[in-house]
């Protein structure tokens, strides 16, 4: 019995010991630390879609589905955290989608389509879309531009280098809306791997051979660009500050995305609320330095753009902070606090106690000011009618103290009493 014991015992030393072995051994995969959403166009739409067909009945969202589960597979056993929007044939709504990718605290965000055309079946070429203006969303640039490029050289097509990386507003006015609800947060695109509606296009999308093709060029593409490193910057702002003051030089800690700072020349820029400001780049520190315009917003944006030497641009994530203005005009959290003293300070406005029209006139701003707070904090609350016609009479107050023109804003909030709180 002890015999057997002691026998048993060595096997599974010698096991543990085999398994730690290996276990030291593995490697740490080439995307370990990196979230990816991947996000599988459509869904379930055959019910009442009959665009999204080839002519021998393959459906898009179907090979959609087929290329993300294989390239999620091939993200994961190279040690990325994937989330998938949608792992089987279901609808997901698109702000759902953007939703998921944004909770998952994504580093890339690539949503895989395949294109169709009833005007001309002949059309079968790549096609890589990004969010708005190449200028202001270049990393996520960088990416199309790998992509379309591995897709050229490595898959089939009836025009095969036709097709570009373009902005999505070319297809929607304001964007579409899974790359306008996570640019923000993430670089992104939508790919367009060939038409459904080509003969041969379709032949090759129902073919699980070349969907694996597919989902290896995504994953190629995916390893090119992080190897490339993505540059961040980092605004360096204590998190106690309650407001930014515009008085003084911003700074921003920037790494090329590999612990260093390798920038190329002249690749800086930041932006405040879109508009260029002065700034300045110390590569021994890795600081960027931007100077601040004065502004009368409640809130400004800063936004940090660079290249580093690998060639991949800085994703401009959006830093928002409040200004001096901002800060005073949230004085209260909760709408019924605003509301609350707004109604003490109406009742001292035509008090017979205000000993000048100055002080009236004070008295009528900050009333103005706490009842559309209340309306900011909770548009819609108990006494939301009655602080739209305070407003009103409290404009028209304004306008008779100060003697000037103020018909443009009456005329607004009648237009808003009359149109959204009907009698």
């Amino acid at each position: 019995m002890s015999q057997k014991l002691v026998l048993t015992t060595l096997v599974i030393l010698v096991l543990s010991a085999c398994t730690g072995t290996e276990s030291m051994l593995v490697e740490e995969g080439p995307l370990a630390g990196i979230n990816i959403t991947i996000d599988p166009g459509h869904g379930d739409t055959q019910a009442y879609d009959s665009f999204r067909i080839g002519q021998t009945g393959e459906r898009e969202e179907w090979i959609n589905l087929r290329v993300a589960k294989l390239l999620s597979q091939k993200l994961s056993r190279a040690g990325a955290n994937v989330l998938m929007t949608r792992g089987k044939d279901r609808d997901v709504s698109l702000g759902g989608r953007a939703a998921l990718a944004r909770l998952h605290q994504s580093d890339l965000f690539v949503s895989i389509h395949h294109n169709g055309s009833v005007n001309d079946l002949g059309m079968d070429f790549p096609l890589v879309y990004f969010f708005g203006a190449a200028s202001l969303n270049p990393a996520s640039v960088d990416f199309a531009k790998i992509l379309l490029d591995s897709m050229r050289a490595e898959m089939t097509f009836n025009q095969q280098q036709a097709g570009a990386a373009y902005s999505d507003h070319l297809i929607y006015s304001s964007g579409t809306s899974v790359l306008r609800n996570t640019v923000d947060d993430m670089p992104g695109v939508i790919g367009e791997g060939g038409f459904f509606t080509h003969p041969a296009g379709e032949g090759r999308l129902k073919s699980k051979e070349y969907n694996k093709l597919e989902a290896e060029i995504y994953y190629k593409a995916i390893l090119d660009y992080f190897e490339r490193g993505t540059p961040s910057a980092t605004p360096l702002i204590p998190d106690s500050l309650k407001f930014i003051d515009l008085g003084k030089p911003i700074e921003f800690e920037l790494d090329d995305g590999f612990g260093n700072t390798f920038f190329e020349e002249n690749s800086f820029m930041v932006l405040q609320d879109d508009e260029k400001i002065q700034s300045s780049w110390d590569s021994n520190s890795g600081i960027l330095t931007a100077v601040p315009d004065s502004s009368q917003e409640k809130r400004v944006t800063f936004q940090v753009f660079a290249r580093n030497l690998k060639g991949n641009a800085m994703h401009p994530v959006p830093f928002k902070f409040l200004t001096e203005f901002g800060y005073d005009w949230y004085s209260h959290g909760k709408w019924f606090e605003a509301f609350n003293e707004a109604e003490v300070v109406y009742t001292q406005i035509a008090s017979p106690d205000i000993e000048t029209s100055e002080n009236q006139l004070v008295l009528i701003d900050a009333s103005l000011h706490l009842y559309q707070l209340s309306l900011e904090l909770q548009i819609v609350h108990p006494q939301a009618r009655l602080a739209e016609e305070k407003i009103l009479w409290l404009l028209e107050k304004k306008q008779d103290l100060l003697e000037v023109d103020l018909s443009e804003e009456l005329e607004a909030q009648k237009g808003r009493l009359k149109d959204y709180y009907p009698e």
